[in-house]
Parts: structure tokens; C-alpha cells; sequence
């Protein structure tokens, strides 16, 4: 009996904190939008090099009150130029990369970048949750840079079922 209550101690401590992860994803699309914009001022004031750097490998463009924003940035062929969730993808080609449900996500966020700015639903790695999540990401489009245009985007990840 006492094992049987142990093991409901502990499954019900990490239940908590996997629960606590997923409530502390609270971030908008508007907040996204934002730190888009704050990407795009730091990237013309700054120049690619230097916003690349930051956003990979650096802690200033994030929002520290939501985790799970992060920045993203890739050239017109889909070229990962920076990925402040996941450096290993920083240098590859993800010009075919596909969700789980067969979504072409950088070609779609490249679409409406072009278009003024946009949204596209897919479901991508959430480093907070170490899961497949749905995500909505924002992206736009940004021409005055000093490495020619690219397309920078962030994005709020969304609890599963919504």
C-alpha cells in the first residue's frame, strides 16, 4: 500500500509540473506580432550578422514573460538563417519541411509574409513542452537588410484539442 501511494505522489508532482508547463504558455498572437516587429527594428538597426547571432544563440529578442516566444528568420528559398528554438535547424534547407498533418509550414508562412503578414496554423516542436504542438505562426516580410530580403516570424503555441 504504501509503494501504491508513493507512486500516486509522485506520478500526481510530475502530472503538476507538466501541467504547469503547458498553463505558463500564456503568450498572444498580438505579443508574437511584437516581438516580429522588435525583430525586424533590431534586424535593420543591427544587420544580419549580429540579429542572426541574437536570436540563435543570444537571450535579448525574447519576451521573458512568455518562454515560448521565440524568433525565426529564413531567406526567400527557406533557408534557416537563424531559430531561436531550435539551433540545430540554423543552416538547413527547410524549404519541404512538413508538419504532422502534411503542411507545408515554411511555404505557407512564406505566402503570407510576402502578403503584408500572416498567420498559418501547423504543428511544430514546443521546447517548453518537448512535445509536438499546434502553433499558430506569424511571419512578414522584411527587405531592408544588409544579406538581401528575408522572412521573420515568431509564433504562440496552442493547448492541444484548440
Amino acid at each position: 500500500m504504501k509503494g501504491k501511494a508513493s507512486a500516486l505522489v509522485t506520478a500526481a508532482l510530475v502530472g503538476s509540473c507538466f501541467i504547469g508547463e503547458a498553463a505558463a504558455q500564456t503568450a498572444t498572437i498580438d505579443q508574437a506580432k511584437a516581438l516580429v516587429k522588435q525583430g525586424r527594428e533590431y534586424l535593420r538597426k543591427n544587420g544580419c550578422a549580429k540579429t542572426f547571432e541574437e536570436i540563435t544563440n543570444g537571450k535579448g529578442l525574447t519576451n521573458p514573460q512568455h518562454k515560448e516566444l521565440y524568433l525565426f528568420v529564413y531567406d526567400e528559398k527557406l533557408k534557416n538563417l537563424a531559430h531561436g528554438g531550435n539551433p540545430k535547424l540554423q543552416g538547413k534547407d527547410l524549404h519541404d519541411m512538413r508538419d504532422n498533418k502534411g503542411i507545408l509550414l515554411n511555404q505557407e508562412l512564406l505566402k503570407v509574409a510576402k502578403a503584408g503578414g500572416g498567420a498559418v496554423e501547423f504543428d511544430f516542436f514546443n521546447p517548453n513542452t518537448r512535445a509536438i504542438d499546434p502553433k499558430t505562426g506569424w511571419a512578414e516580410w522584411e527587405e531592408k537588410t544588409d544579406c538581401g530580403p528575408v522572412m521573420i516570424g515568431s509564433g504562440i503555441y496552442r493547448p492541444k484539442g484548440k
